[in-house]
């Protein structure tokens, strides 16, 4: 069913705005030419027998090193990972190279200007809008060659079908950053293909899907959520980025609020109109709490995910809305 009213367009519209390989050789046998006539002969050749065998021996070590070295050395010259979460996973590359063409230097500062971009890259219109996006920022690295960016047809694609949802649905025009014109028609990143949301409002679908939504009692979230994501794979990819922060133990209320997030609880007794709610404001702070130092500390010293603001989110002693804590029975 659609749940697309005026209330949600706002709630979703306000909760929006806060926002290598190893060669190895077979070992040569000795040649031992002809039959031994004599034995002195044999006795004779034997050291230079042996010492042919050595020789062998060590010859493909040497040069399944070499090949390893031409194998990985040249491919990643000057490259870096990717590590922001907006973009790790979720283009078709992983690697980049810094500086990019606004003089970043470092991922770090990157994703202090691509922060705020984070809701255009996330909306369903078109996955070629974070690849627009991300490469702008983190262009693909080539090793020696220059990095590639978007194409200028990559970029007309995605503005073509983001620009008017995103003015219509979260009040976001197209970034200037954005622009197309002077982009190149070679040596650049080619449009993906589009899957388009079998839903276009957000509609309750099972969230089992959802990896990190296993062993909640609450078995439906609403899809597209609020950053406009509703493909189960995308999610699933920027999810696993929280693995390792998951695996800390940094608190028990962790995989409720991702799984509250990124596929808002569809709840039946909910005291408006909206038929979804989010996790609440102090189960969120409390995780934010005791997992901000762990996630600085694994994720290269990046500031807690824009997602997981805590202002975002519904607090549990408002009388105008509702939202879910961990600890009320429909939870588990």
């Amino acid at each position: 069913m659609k749940l697309w009213s005026a209330n949600v367009l706002a709630t979703i519209a306000a909760i929006s705005l806060l926002l290598a390989v190893t060669s190895g050789q077979p070992k040569a046998k000795p040649n031992n030419g002809k039959k031994r006539l004599r034995e002195n002969v044999a006795r004779r050749d034997k050291n230079t027998t042996n010492s042919k065998k050595a020789n062998v021996k060590k010859a493909p070590a040497a040069a399944g090193s070499q090949l390893n070295k031409k194998a990985t050395a040249p491919a990643l010259e000057g490259c870096e990972e990717i590590f922001l979460p907006m973009c790790k996973g979720l283009v078709p590359y992983t690697h980049t190279k810094l500086p990019n063409q606004f003089n970043h230097s470092t991922q770090l500062e990157v994703y202090r200007h691509m922060e705020h971009l984070w809701a255009y890259m996330d909306h369903s219109c078109s996955r070629n809008l974070r690849l627009v996006a991300c490469s702008l920022y983190l262009p693909k690295c080539q090793g020696k060659q220059p990095p590639l960016g978007p194409c200028k047809a990559t970029c007309v694609r995605a503005k073509k079908k983001c620009a008017q949802p995103l003015k219509d649905y979260m009040a976001l025009d197209w970034d200037k950053k954005f622009e197309c014109t002077n982009l190149p028609n070679k040596r650049c990143l080619k449009a993906v293909k589009d899957d388009e949301c079998i839903d276009e409002y957000p509609t309750c679908v099972s969230n089992s899907n959802i990896k990190v939504c296993t062993g909640l009692s609450i078995s439906q979230g609403a899809l597209p959520n609020m950053f406009g994501q509703c493909k189960v794979d995308e999610i699933n990819t920027e999810i696993s980025q929280f693995e390792k922060l998951i695996a800390t133990n940094c608190h028990s209320g962790l995989k409720f609020l991702l799984c509250g997030v990124y596929s808002p609880f569809c709840v039946r007794n909910a005291a408006s109109d909206i038929p979804f709610t989010f996790p609440c404001k102090e189960i969120c702070e409390e995780v934010r709490k005791s997992c901000e130092p762990h996630y600085r500390k694994l994720y290269h010293q990046l500031p807690w995910p824009n997602k997981l603001q805590c202002h975002r989110y519904p607090s549990a002693a408002s009388s105008d809305t509702t939202c879910v804590m961990p600890t009320d029975p429909m939870a588990f």
